[in-house]
């Protein structure tokens, strides 16, 4: 007959684990107890956070009249890119960059019954200018979240404050600042599109010049046009260079209005659906959680100081 084999070592020791605790679970209860009210203590000490944020839909430029072959144009001599631009990953890098945030740290917030800038609120103010306003930024970076639907071209944001009010006015001024950065972005490019068109349009006027001449030219030294082959040949070949010639001008000039008119735009480019609020519970210390996990540390050290005196 052949007898049981003994359980695993890892088995037995669980087992004896199991025991020593049912005998001491009043050490364990302790330990747990002691734990939740440390995290209780230490979310209670800590400084509060806040978090207002807002959602947004960016507003997509037109895409350009320009063909193909002019918009290659664009990238061979002016370096222009010519297309939609304003995507919802392009306003989610955006809110990151110190275009926006550099100027978001020298708007003034409200703070303990004054306004000031944001760069006091984070106790730079003795700080040198170029370092003040880089370490703000630096520090408001960290303390927003961004998050961006691609499919939906949604963009959402969050920013985290000591009080309530600075932390909806910073989402606020970060709304602000966004539309502003993005208007002056999109001036510049039109600039320089509208600069580059007005080139190439001129370029042009002076190809259909040329080529109406050639034509004109061409009648004046052929009267008689209709009775020879060659030179109906001839003419139509003339005309097609100029109707080529006086398409790439029109579209050129229609461009560079186009352009104009977005230089000069200066209407909001986001669509805001969900606003920045004053938000009515701290985002941070999460004192419920605070608690669970000292109780969990607790346990966790209880059961430490049972295998320490086993």
């Amino acid at each position: 007959m052949t007898g049981l084999l003994p359980p695993p070592a890892w088995y037995v020791a669980l087992r004896d684990l199991g025991s020593r605790a049912l005998k001491h679970w009043r050490q364990l209860v302790l330990f747990m107890l002691v734990g939740g009210a440390a995290g209780g203590v230490t979310a209670v000490l800590l400084p509060s956070y806040y978090e207002s944020g807002a959602a947004f839909q960016a507003e997509a430029n037109p895409p350009s009249q320009m063909g193909g072959a002019l918009a290659g144009l664009a990238a061979q001599f002016g370096n222009i890119q010519i297309g939609p631009q304003n995507t919802a990953q392009f306003f989610g890098d955006l809110l990151r960059t110190d275009a926006v945030l550099g100027r978001v740290v020298q708007a003034n917030v409200p703070w303990r019954g004054s306004s000031v800038p944001l760069t006091t609120v984070y106790g730079l103010a003795e700080k040198p200018d170029g370092l003040r306003e880089f370490t703000a930024a630096k520090k408001l970076r960290s303390a927003m979240t961004v998050d961006v639907n691609v499919r939906t071209g949604v963009v959402r944001f969050a920013i985290e404050a000591r009080a309530p009010e600075l932390a909806e006015a910073i989402a606020e001024t970060v709304l602000v600042t966004l539309n502003a950065a993005n208007i002056e972005l999109r001036r510049t490019r039109a600039a320089a599109e509208r600069q580059f068109t007005n080139d190439r349009a001129e370029h042009a006027r002076q190809e259909l010049d040329s080529a109406e001449r050639a034509l004109t030219g061409f009648y004046q030294r052929n009267r008689l046009v209709a009775g020879s082959p060659s030179l109906q040949m001839v003419e139509a070949k003339l005309k097609r260079t100029v109707d080529m010639a006086q398409q790439v001008y029109t579209q050129l000039r229609l461009q560079e209005e186009q352009a104009a008119v977005q230089e000069v735009r200066n209407t909001p480019t986001i669509s805001v659906f969900d606003p920045p609020l004053v938000p009515v519970k701290r985002s941070w210390p999460k004192r419920r959680t605070a608690v669970l996990a000292g109780c969990i540390i607790g346990l966790a050290l209880g059961f430490a100081r049972i295998l320490v005196e086993w």
